[in-house]
């Protein structure tokens, strides 16, 4: 006699980690570092070079970036950055509309542009719930500048879901967490 069937728990689709908390690190998965490098290497270097068209079309559609509120704390031990509050949070869509204005005429506020590196640290990949989806941790430097006057340096925990979709791997969600207690309005212009 066998006991009572329990219910199966439906799989983890992977448009439901663009949503909620973000997911926690599942098994190392070292045998995909050196791909998921190269993929968020092209991905800064099209952010870079100012291709902005091709960086819009590696993101996921169910795509989420956000940057959460930093959080100063005297106890190590606590988080230091909010679970539930963002600086900045933009879909898709929203980073569309914000790209596609730059090449306007008027545009004026965006010329001249500003330049941007970003400096990715070693990749680290982790499983996620969903099969099809994993977790990228990396640390990141970025720097922007315009003109003589205005620089943007700003270090980062950059930590990323990419999803694999007929042989190819897009952005499915981006959190990053900034290293300082209060972010300026020129680090949060920047395209982490």
């Amino acid at each position: 006699m066998t006991g009572p069937l329990r219910p199966r728990r439906p799989a983890v689709r992977p448009e439901d980690l663009a949503d909620g908390p973000f997911p926690d690190r599942g098994p190392r998965l070292t045998a995909l570092d050196a791909e998921i490098t190269a993929a968020l290497t092209e991905e800064c270097a099209a952010l870079d070079e100012g291709e902005h068209r091709r960086w819009l079309d590696l993101l996921d559609p169910a795509f989420r970036y956000e940057i959460p509120v930093p959080l100063l704390r005297e106890d190590p031990e606590l988080p230091r950055h909010s679970g539930t509050a963002v600086l900045f949070e933009a879909t898709k869509r929203v980073l569309e509309l914000k790209l596609g204005r730059t090449g306007l005429l008027q545009a004026w506020s965006d010329r001249p542009a500003v330049t941007t590196r970003h400096f990715l640290g070693p990749v680290r990949v982790f499983g996620t719930p969903a099969p099809e989806v994993v977790r990228a941790d990396a640390n990141l430097l970025v720097t922007g500048a315009r003109g003589v006057e205005h620089a943007v340096l700003v270090t980062a925990a950059r930590q990323d879901l990419l999803r694999e979709r007929r042989g190819r791997r897009t952005l499915l969600r981006r959190r990053v967490l900034i290293d300082v207690e209060v972010a300026t309005h020129e680090q949060l212009s920047v395209i982490f």
